[in-house]
């Protein structure tokens, strides 16, 4: 007997896409209300997904099958600085064309398994750069900065295996979890969306956008991992 109530979740189990789930009563709760919207962000490193994207994709795709909206946000902003989660090294800059031409590639992959338009629960692609290029760093500071400590962001274990290995981790890596929390934030005003979903390495920074939500706009938000698709040697697949 499955342990939740919705479509959703009991698929998403079934198939053995849930790693860690923040409110597992709560969210199942919210998808049986009706439905609801989630993400999962894709940084543009490359010009199509890898491998180890494939349990997100399908994750979006049984959201929508079962549904609910899914939104696939696409890093156009913080591609260009990076995502430092579990990373040996400082990932390579990337110029705006790169970006773009790496943006249209990965568009083509999510057409295959999502389908996009206006309705209630057509897929959406979205790119966090519409709001993060434009973000006043000051008032940024201000506004959002102050619900961050460097000692809750050191504990992260991302940070904590850099550090331990004495490999730099520059400022502006450091801003990427502050950065991915503002997403989730600016999702649920936008798209009134309530669920990020990512990869378990990913459950730090989402748990951070949950807890930004709450302090900001008293919102109730919920996270959702799935387990790594790894090597053979057990290293997570990544470009």
């Amino acid at each position: 007997m499955s342990q939740f109530k919705s479509e959703f979740l009991n698929v998403l189990s079934e198939r053995g896409f849930i790693h860690q789930i923040s409110d597992p009563e709560g969210l199942d709760t919210a998808a049986i209300a009706g439905p609801i919207t989630g993400y999962i962000g894709f940084d543009a490193t490359a010009t199509s997904l890898h491998a180890g994207s494939l349990v997100q994709i399908m994750m979006l795709r049984w959201m929508q099958k079962t549904g609910h909206k899914p939104i696939a946000l696409m890093g156009g902003g913080t591609t260009k600085i990076g995502d430092p989660s579990f990373k040996d090294e400082a990932r390579k800059l990337l110029t705006v064309e790169q970006i773009a031409t790496n943006l249209a590639g990965i568009r083509q992959v999510f057409d295959r398994f999502l389908t996009f338009g206006t309705g209630t629960t057509d897929a959406k692609m979205v790119n966090n750069a519409d709001w993060l290029d434009h973000l006043n760093y000051i008032d940024f500071l201000r506004d959002y900065g102050v619900h961050f400590t460097i000692n809750r962001m050191l504990s992260f274990d991302s940070v904590k295996l850099r550090l331990d290995r004495e490999q730099p981790l520059t400022f502006l890596e450091f801003n990427y979890m502050i950065l991915q929390a503002y997403d989730f934030l600016e999702l649920a005003r936008r798209e009134a969306c309530v669920l990020q979903m990512g990869g378990s390495d990913q459950w730090g920074n989402i748990i951070n956008g949950i807890e930004l939500g709450r302090r900001v706009d008293q919102r109730q938000l919920f996270a959702l991992t799935s387990p790594l698709l790894t090597t053979s040697s057990g290293a997570k697949m990544g470009k």
